[in-house]
């Protein structure tokens, strides 16, 4: 899967995760990202690290918890 793919899994995956409360208790509650990556997989969505990652380089604001810059709460 093309680098770009993977980062529109991730952006499908963040988006179910904002309208699921859920699913970003889930995602707040783990330790790493490998915990992330296993909850995505549990949810049909196969991530991998570096997609992760390059989400993560674009955060900026890390005056608050920044939950991978996924969610303002």
């Amino acid at each position: 899967m093309s680098d770009a793919e993977q980062d529109q899994l991730l952006e499908n995956f963040i988006s179910l995760a904002r309208s699921d409360q859920t699913l970003r208790d889930e995602i707040k509650s783990a330790r790493n990202q490998d915990e992330i990556i296993a909850i995505a997989q549990a949810k049909g969505f196969s991530l991998d690290s570096l997609a992760i990652l390059r989400k993560w380089n674009k955060h900026s604001d890390f005056s608050k918890p920044t939950w991978l810059g996924w969610f303002e709460d």
